[in-house]
């Protein structure tokens, strides 16, 4: 069965991006080069375990948390095989054994072996303990991987889960966002780094301990002599990874019970919009009162939302850290306002096909309330965390120079991004999978690679206007001048806020039931729209279609080839 999988995974593998795969091949070649290059570089073995520690130990994580925003070990899904007769434990190691072969967990393992430049360097007899050890280590991390990865499936159907995975995610795009000022201050350091080691010993301490060292510790161990600690280490990697094993073979069946487990309490959050009236009882109201609620009890809803705010914190965390970026970590409360444009651009693509629910219900004023409550529902979620997360970092700080430039983009981003958010959620829908189905971290949204570049760059100029002012004044027209950018933010954004939700209230007037049908089934049965909207409808749909033909290819080329695996071979 392990055979079979794996042939389904390389074939899906095949008909993915080429460009993808091999931007991913030529990364991965080059870390593993950097890898051996930090063992080989240092002059002594007490910095050379310093460093492979450090480069291991990021190896691991990135193994852990790559495939939730790649997919990688997500082509294979155990509900896929929820009809068949197999036997769950069977299909669950069949899975995992199926992840092992591939250029990525090659690239684990060429770098796990690292740990022989060590082994070689103290004492090439230590080599036999090498080997094993980084087998061992590179097993652990896989099945480590594809845990997490199941996990933060199966983390969508509780509170605490929905938290966890949303400070992951949080840590992933702050890292593409704005892991740049890490890794500047990281590259300065190398060289001190190659020759003096770690400077903190809390740190050595800590990633001495940590699973992915434990493999170097067993090979220094050895190269010592001290030959029962090595195997005391290799010993313990192999009941750690048998331990893991066992639990994945639990874990990673698949889930045939609902999508969400049955509630006993209701959300703490929602319980604000029961009891005394807080919205009008209007139609734009009933919107505002719906999006509210599903932002705090949809858990894909909810993830976008609270990634958001980690994302925000985090790239504060990381100009505080980086040393030359400081200056920055005031303003992380408007990174949180600038995320809406990204949580909120699939907003109808994520409602599914309850979208008929508005199709049917459609009267004179529906498709203005449905948008502006929209936007009105994102500025209430997202508003008050950048507002608090802004004034704690300035107050502990102490960089009370950012007042203005905070209440100038606040309100700038704010309008922007909840204007951006519901047009390109609109005009670029992207079904994804239908809420009742939906099982891994990545199911809310299809390819939504094209809507979330428009919605980052448009938003980015659209508050021109702000950042402009805001530079001039404090350049040139101090004191004043940054305090005068402020009206100029709120203008900003509230011309943002109207222009765009009318532009998307104009497009959805007459096609609101074409929206559902390419929601429902996948195609435009209105015909295209002219200009801007219609390039980005187009681009959008032929997105969907390729996903959806090249899926079919694969299901006919599999068909074709299971039919001639069957005609009698003549003699």
């Amino acid at each position: 069965m392990v055979g079979v999988l794996i042939s389904m995974k390389f074939a899906m593998l095949r008909h993915s991006p080429k460009g993808t795969r091999l931007a991913g091949w030529i990364i991965g070649a080059l870390l593993v080069v950097a890898t051996w290059a930090g063992g080989l570089m240092p002059t002594s073995a007490e910095v050379r375990s310093e460093v492979l520690m450090l480069i291991l130990a990021g190896w691991f994580v990135g193994a852990a948390l790559g495939p939730v925003t790649m997919s990688g070990v997500g082509v294979l899904r155990a509900e896929y095989f929820t009809l068949l007769p197999i036997d769950r434990k069977k299909l669950a190691l069949g899975l995992l054994g199926a992840v092992f072969p591939g250029v990525a967990s090659a690239y684990l393992l060429l770098a796990g072996l690292a740990i022989l430049v060590q082994a070689i360097a103290l004492n090439p007899v230590a080599a036999v303990i090498a080997v094993p050890a980084a087998v061992l280590s590179w097993v652990l991390t896989i099945i480590v991987s594809r845990l997490i990865y199941a996990a933060l499936g199966s983390a969508m159907r509780t509170w605490l889960g929905v938290e966890i995975a949303a400070i992951q995610f949080g840590f992933l795009i702050a890292g593409l966002l704005a892991g740049w000022m890490v890794v500047t201050q990281a590259i300065r350091t190398v060289p001190e780094l190659l020759r003096n080691g770690l400077p903190d010993s809390v740190a050595v301490t800590v990633l001495s301990w940590l699973p992915s060292s434990w493999s170097l510790r067993a090979v220094e161990a050895a190269a010592a002599g001290d030959w029962p600690v090595a195997l005391a280490w290799l010993g313990l990697l192999a009941v750690i990874t048998a331990g893991l094993l066992a639990l994945a073979a639990l874990l990673l069946r698949p889930h045939l019970g609902s999508r969400a487990g049955r509630r006993t309490r209701r959300p703490i959050g929602s319980r604000v919009l029961t009891g005394r009236r807080l919205l009008p009882a209007t139609e734009l109201g009933a919107v505002v009162g719906k999006e509210l609620r599903q932002w705090w009890r949809d858990p894909w809803r909810k993830l976008e939302w609270r990634s958001g705010i980690y994302t925000g914190l985090l790239i504060g965390v990381f100009a505080s850290v980086s040393g030359m970026f400081q200056l920055i970590a005031p303003l992380s409360g408007l990174v949180i306002a600038f995320m809406i444009c990204l949580s909120g651009c699939n907003l109808y693509g994520q409602d599914g096909s309850a979208a008929w629910l508005t199709v049917v219900g459609q009267r004179r004023g529906t498709v203005v309330a449905d948008v502006r409550g929209r936007q009105l529902a994102m500025i209430i979620l997202f508003l008050p965390p950048a507002a608090l997360v802004s004034a704690v970092v300035i107050m502990i700080t102490g960089e009370h120079w950012a007042w203005p430039a905070v209440l100038a983009g606040l309100p700038a981003l704010i309008g922007v991004a909840s204007g951006i958010a519901i047009l390109v959620s609109a005009v670029g829908v992207s079904p994804g999978v239908d809420p009742r189905r939906r099982v891994g971290p990545n199911d809310a949204g299809g390819d939504m690679t094209l809507q979330v570049n428009l919605s980052l760059w448009i938003c980015m100029l659209l508050v021109t206007p702000t950042a402009g002012a805001l530079a001039v004044g404090f350049a040139a027209l101090q004191p004043w001048g940054p305090w005068a950018a402020v009206l100029i933010g709120l203008l900003n954004g509230a011309l943002g806020y109207w222009l765009l939700g009318k532009i998307t209230i104009s497009y959805l007037t007459d096609r609101l039931p074409s929206l559902f049908t390419r929601i429902r089934y996948g195609h435009n049965d209105a015909g295209q729209s002219t200009g801007l909207l219609g390039a980005l409808e187009t681009s959008a749909q032929k997105a969907e279609e390729e996903a959806r033909a090249a899926k079919e290819k694969e299901k006919a080329t599999r068909a074709k080839k299971r039919a001639a695996d069957r005609e009698p071979t003549n003699v």
